[in-house]
C-alpha cells in the first residue's frame, strides 16, 4: 500500500490533509513536528511527504534540507502558510521539490498530483 507523511504543525490543515490522503486509499502518517517521528518512521520509505516549512526553530531551507536527507521519499509537497515568492524560488531551487502550495490551498490539485503516483 503507498504511504504518504503528512508533517503540519496547523491542526487543521494536518487534518485536511490527513483525510485527503486516506480518501485517496494511501496509508497515512500524520505528525505536528520531526520529534513526532518514530526511527520506524524514518526508515520507512513514503511515496509523498506532504509538509509545512514553518516550524518554530529551524529556517524553511534547513528544514527542508532536513526532511530530504532524514527520510526516504520519492515525492516532497510543500503546503504552507508562507506565500512569499523568494521563499517558493528557494526552496524550488532546491532539487526534489514537487510542488509549493501556499494557503489557501487548492486540494484538488493537491489530490490530482497524488492520485497520479
Amino acid at each position: 500500500m503507498r504511504k504518504v507523511l503528512v508533517i503540519q504543525e496547523d491542526i487543521i490543515i494536518l487534518k485536511i490533509l490527513e483525510r485527503l490522503v486516506l480518501v485517496n486509499d494511501f496509508q497515512c502518517k500524520a505528525i505536528r513536528s520531526l520529534d513526532s517521528l518514530s526511527i520506524e518512521d524514518q526508515q520507512t520509505n513514503f511515496d509523498f511527504i506532504i509538509s509545512d516549512i514553518l516550524f518554530e526553530g529551524i529556517a524553511p531551507l534547513e528544514f527542508v534540507a532536513q526532511v530530504k536527507e532524514v527520510i526516504p521519499h520519492k515525492n516532497l509537497l510543500i503546503v504552507t502558510n508562507m506565500g512569499q515568492d523568494k521563499i517558493k524560488q528557494e526552496i524550488f531551487a532546491l532539487s526534489g521539490i514537487d510542488g509549493f502550495y501556499a494557503v489557501p490551498i487548492d486540494l484538488d490539485e493537491i489530490e490530482a498530483i497524488i492520485q497520479a503516483y
